[in-house]
């Protein structure tokens, strides 16, 4: 793939928000490689995604999020993919692993593993990204002159809710540390943001979570099409 189109990452490209941010920034003109744990739905989406917009604008990279060697090399081989196309959208929508529980029943390990893995998979994507970005020449003027960082997150970002202290405790972290990148990264050409999507997507996960009489369950759960709109604007309408 020699063509030099801007390229999006999208971690955590599964069903969902994933998979319409991959979907829109493909329809904008970018190339998408998409990450995620499952290859069946990565494949599937890669093969949509082609279908409609040619054989180079997307390819898949199953990869575990959670594992700094398995980042490294599957940004190496994101590269050895796309080696004309500079990285200028990078999305940490990664969905993982979090749990429910009253606090006196939560084990220790059940805490530090959900934690961990939040933290770490943002930290090591985020360091990859930004390494791929700082090679970037600059383009237009103010912010993400050389890219684009973009963390989701939940509400339990904002505040703590009964029974998920383990996900509160990991997102806010999150949340803390898009904040720091922001403010060192910004002088440098790159902008960072977290994005609390603040509501229940609507997904095949948060259907069986949910239930089917819930009003979450009933109309009032978020689009994920929707959420994609706002999460995939060009950077100062550039690509």
């Amino acid at each position: 793939m020699s063509a030099r189109k801007a390229l999006a990452i999208i971690a955590g490209a599964g069903p969902g928000t994933g998979a319409s941010l991959a979907r829109s920034f493909a329809s904008k003109g970018y190339c998408v490689a998409l990450l995620a744990r499952s290859p069946d739905p990565l494949t599937r989406l890669q093969n949509e995604i082609t279908a409609s917009y040619g054989d180079q604008s997307a390819r898949a990279f199953p990869t575990d999020l959670s594992s700094s060697t398995a980042l490294h090399e599957t940004f190496n081989s994101i590269r050895s993919v796309f080696p004309d196309s500079p990285i200028r959208v990078a999305i940490y929508n990664a969905n993982t692993k979090w749990t429910v529980k009253p606090f006196l029943e939560l084990q220790e390990e059940e805490y530090l593993g959900v934690v961990d893995a939040h933290i770490r998979g943002a930290f090591g994507f985020a360091k990859h990204a930004v390494q791929e970005m700082l090679k970037n020449d600059a383009e237009g003027e103010g912010m993400g002159q050389k890219g684009t960082l973009i963390f989701t997150g939940a509400t339990a970002a904002t505040r703590g809710s009964a029974k998920f202290a383990a996900l509160a405790s990991a997102s806010f972290a999150v949340r803390a540390f898009s904040q720091s990148l922001a403010r060192e990264l910004q002088p440098q050409g790159i902008h960072v943001a977290h994005v609390v999507v603040d509501g229940v997507i609507d997904t095949e996960r948060a259907r069986s979570i949910v239930g089917g009489n819930s009003s979450a369950a009933t109309g009032e759960r978020l689009d994920p099409n929707e959420i994609a709109k706002a999460g995939s604007i060009a950077p100062r309408g550039k690509l």
